[in-house]
C-alpha cells in the first residue's frame, strides 16, 4: 500500500496564498465521483462545488509542483488539480463510512489531497484494501487519516478510497490532485 502523510506541506506564506486562492475562486455546483452523476443513490456520489482546473499558469500551480518536488524528491511530470467544497447542509444523510469507496483514473498513478479547514478524524479520508471482490464489499476502512489544515495526504491512484465528511462541519475545503512522478 503506497501511502504518505505530511504535515505541514506548504510554507506557512504559501499555504495562506493558496488557501487564499480556494476561498475566492469561481465554483460551479456537481457531484462526485462524475461518473456517478446520474445517481439513484447518494451513497454513490454526492453534491460538491469545484472550480476549474488549475493550469500550469497558475502560480498555485507553481507553489504545489514546487512544494511536492521540494518534500518528495520526486519530479512532477504531470499535475491535475483544483478546489472543492463540501457543505454538510447539502447532504442528507452523512454516513460514518456510507459513500461507496473507489478508485480515480490510471492517468495519475499517485492522487491525493491537501486540505485547509478542519481538524476532523470524521473530515479526512477512509482507506480500504479489499473492494475488487464483488462477494465481499469491505465497509469499513483499514486506514483512517483526518484533516488538519496544510495536510497533504498522496496514495497509489489505484488505491479504494473515499472522502469523510464531519456531519459537525459546515464546510470542507480540499485541494484534490492526481500527479504523475
Amino acid at each position: 500500500m503506497y501511502l504518505n502523510i505530511l504535515d505541514n506541506f506548504y510554507k506557512q506564506e504559501d499555504f495562506n496564498f493558496v488557501l487564499t486562492a480556494a476561498m475566492m475562486a469561481p465554483y460551479t455546483s456537481m457531484y462526485q465521483p462524475y461518473q456517478n452523476f446520474n445517481i439513484l443513490s447518494k451513497s454513490h456520489a454526492y453534491k460538491c462545488h469545484q472550480t476549474k482546473e488549475l493550469t500550469e499558469f497558475d502560480l498555485v500551480t507553481k507553489i504545489f509542483i514546487n512544494t511536492f518536488q521540494e518534500k518528495t524528491g520526486k519530479t512532477v511530470k504531470k499535475f491535475h488539480s483544483f478546489f472543492r467544497k463540501i457543505y454538510s447542509s447539502e447532504i442528507d444523510n452523512i454516513l460514518k463510512y456510507g459513500m461507496s469507496p473507489h478508485k480515480d483514473g490510471k492517468n495519475h498513478p499517485i492522487a491525493g489531497i491537501v486540505h485547509f479547514n478542519t481538524y476532523s478524524l470524521e473530515d479526512g479520508t477512509a482507506i480500504f484494501s479489499n473492494n475488487d471482490d464483488a462477494d465481499f464489499r469491505q465497509i469499513e476502512p483499514d486506514v483512517v487519516i483526518g484533516s488538519r489544515p496544510n495536510r497533504c495526504v498522496f496514495y497509489d491512484s489505484q488505491l479504494w478510497h473515499r472522502p469523510l465528511q464531519d456531519k459537525n462541519t459546515e464546510m470542507r475545503l480540499v485541494q484534490p490532485f492526481f500527479l504523475q512522478v
